[in-house]
């Protein structure tokens, strides 16, 4: 891979375009604000996120065009909040799309329907997932932004897509997994910010280790029993690409969505929450998708119904885990 159009403008798209660049991947990369375009092109900082990270400009030009950034490589990166994305789509023409290939990178379940990313391509784009592919973790941005060792899970089906795509995202630090299993992926890759939102209310509520240890084992077993009601189950779910995701956004001080629930434990109401925060958190939008996803699948799921009914019954969060204590083993 030599070039690729990248759509998004936050930290993880920014940590995503310094490897690319950092591998010599020429990046036409598609940003809403003017002033993030010039201080890129300029300076070769996001000054919104990731500021402390040096993008070689050599091999990148930032955007504010849309269309513009989309005719210039056959390969698009999409790396936008999965609440944005319809609005995103319905200003793109479809037929620009027939010809390209599509990496999603997008932790949520998409428009009202609640479908994965690749599924909502597939559908509005008439984009097959042959040429489809999605990034997913376990990663932080912030790490990559460090250089500290990650690894990465790139799915398709397309197994020469895959292999085109693996040396422009491999590096020193980055080691690359291979999968085809594009839907269980994505789903624990949401499911994973539920989880990370429902351990950041549990610190918030002042929780100890031994309680976060019994919470974070039931939200494996919810995610075995979410992939099997789907049929997408994996016979090695505790993997990077699974396991892996759930266990550093549910621990990590760098996850968003822990944050954001850590917030929602110390009695911040979801939009004061949202006010404080700079960035999306996505555990947010994927919990009313995933409740709706496990309630049409007649799923027990306590940890989805509690993070549901916290955020969107406007339930107390202390009551609500009074609750959750009785619902989980």
């Amino acid at each position: 891979m030599t070039e690729i159009s990248v759509i998004g403008g936050g930290s993880w798209a920014t940590a995503l375009v310094k490897i690319l660049t950092e591998n010599k991947v020429r990046v036409h990369w598609y940003l809403r604000r003017q002033e993030q375009v010039d201080a890129i092109n300029e300076q070769g900082v996001n000054p919104d996120y990731l500021n402390f990270v040096k993008l070689d400009t050599h091999y990148l030009v930032a955007s504010s065009d849309l269309n513009h950034v989309l005719q210039k490589s056959t390969i698009l990166l999409f790396v936008v909040p999965s609440a944005h994305f319809p609005q995103l789509c319905s200003t793109i023409d479809a037929e620009s799309l027939q010809d390209k290939k599509v990496i999603t990178s997008i932790k949520g379940t998409v428009g009202k329907e609640n479908v994965l990313p690749s599924a909502f391509i597939s559908n509005y784009f008439g984009i097959p997932s042959s040429r489809q592919a999605v990034l997913a973790g376990p990663c932080h941005a912030e790490e990559i932004g460090m250089g500290k060792k990650t690894y990465m899970t790139i799915c398709s089906p397309n197994d020469v897509f895959l292999q085109h795509l693996k040396p422009g995202f491999s590096s020193r630090y980055l080691s690359i997994n291979l999968h085809t299993d594009i839907a269980g992926i994505e789903y624990a890759a949401i499911y994973k910010n539920v989880v990370g939102l429902v351990c950041g209310m549990a610190k918030g509520l002042q929780y100890g280790d031994n309680f976060m240890a019994v919470l974070v084992a039931n939200a494996i077993y919810e995610l075995q029993l979410l992939l099997e009601g789907l049929h997408v189950a994996d016979h090695r779910i505790a993997c990077s690409s699974y396991l892996g995701d759930l266990l550093v956004t549910a621990y990590s001080p760098h996850s968003r969505n822990r944050s954001f629930g850590e917030l929602i434990g110390r009695g911040y109401s979801v939009e004061q929450t949202q006010n404080a925060m700079s960035m999306v958190a996505e555990g947010y939008a994927a919990t009313q998708g995933l409740y709706e996803t496990a309630k049409n699948l007649g799923l027990n799921m306590p940890i989805i119904n509690t993070a549901y009914r916290v955020l969107y019954n406007h339930m107390a969060v202390t009551s609500e885990f009074k609750l959750l204590e009785r619902n989980i083993i």
